[in-house]
């Protein structure tokens, strides 16, 4: 595989770039040099630069212009997006940017409209499109072997938001710099589920918020009912209510229930049931997800001059979906009771 020689990370303040997906990490594991990273805040920059041995920069402009990568990464506050995703633009250089890409979906959107207009080359991570589950169930329903399609489970339930102040992201806890909580960072990923496994367009048809148990500007559960044209329920909950912290847990289920049978996912596998069926299938030998296959999909595209695996459109729609059931539930950042 022929991956970028030259790859640069922005905003290295967003926790992903050292926790969780860990986007550095997993750029120098896959032997590419990582030629700069950039973030406003000096210090945590800094902190970066001398703990991966990389060139800092604080700013991301001054670093595109002065190493020209051949990909960007690119991460930071949810506010600053749009800004960084125009400048991008118009350097024409390929990227992939952590959602939601700003904290409104009219904007995100526009960004979207803005990559059709100029053929951007540039993708959204929803990494949870690449888990054994989730590519499983989507061959499944494509090839009707299921029958009709009753309901669909997406739980991700994490610790506590403090992990982010922890993390070097306590802009995640402020309103106007996130756009909102629990639902807008783990929640659009269930919407895309829904789009990938069922290649529908849903609708929001209920939306309940909650904040208290910490009581901050922007929800810590949430839990969204949609409904897809052909009738299908998808029931997405999400929330940072896991009493686990500091270990770093997920309370989740991804199931699909069907009429010829039940497709979930289970420790070590996905398990099948239905009629006569009681079939556990294990994990591939070698299976790769998450993040990492991500990166692979999106440098294997562009060495075959093919567009990007998960697209500006698959962001807008996911983003849009979020910002309904906000619009539903009458979010205003304070308590569900109150709201």
């Amino acid at each position: 595989m022929t991956y970028p020689k030259r790859v640069a990370v922005i905003g290295v303040s967003h926790w992903h770039s050292t926790y969780d997906a860990a986007y550095v990490e997993l750029l120098r594991a896959m032997n590419v040099d990582v030629v700069g990273i950039s973030d406003e805040n000096e210090e945590i920059v800094r902190n970066r630069a001398e703990r991966f041995k990389i060139k800092p920069f604080q700013d991301y402009k001054e670093m595109v212009d002065r190493t020209k990568p051949d990909f960007i990464v690119a991460l930071g506050r949810h506010v600053d997006m749009p800004e960084i995703f125009r400048h991008l633009a118009e350097a024409g250089i390929p990227f992939l940017m952590e959602k939601p890409w700003g904290v409104d979906d009219t904007t995100v959107r526009e960004l979207a409209e803005l990559a059709s207009r100029r053929n951007l080359w540039v993708c959204v991570p929803y990494f949870t499109r690449y888990t054994q589950w989730a590519e499983l169930a989507r061959s499944m329903v494509q090839s009707g072997e299921l029958g009709a399609i009753s309901h669909i489970v997406f739980r991700m339930i994490r610790p506590t938001m403090k992990r982010y102040v922890a993390w070097d992201s306590p802009w995640m806890l402020s309103k106007d710099q996130a756009g909102g909580g629990a639902l807008l960072n783990l929640g659009s990923h269930g919407f895309d589920i829904c789009r990938f496994i069922t290649g529908e367009e849903p609708s929001v048809l209920s939306a309940v918020l909650s904040n208290v148990v910490h009581n901050s500007e922007v929800e810590d559960y949430a839990h969204v009912t949609l409904r897809t044209p052909k009738g299908i329920i998808f029931h997405n909950e999400v929330g940072y209510t896991l009493p686990t912290w500091p270990k770093n847990s997920t309370d989740s289920e991804q199931k699909l229930a069907a009429e010829n049978a039940i497709v979930r996912e289970v420790a070590g596998g996905v398990h099948i049931l239905g009629p006569d069926r009681d079939e556990m299938v294990p994990a591939p030998l070698g299976y790769v997800g998450g993040c990492r296959r991500v990166l692979v999909e999106c440098f294997e595209r562009l060495a075959a001059g093919k567009p990007p695996p998960i697209t500006a459109h698959d962001c807008a729609r996911a983003v849009t979906l979020t910002h309904d059931a906000y619009r539903l539930a009458h979010y205003r950042g304070v308590r569900s009771d109150d709201a």
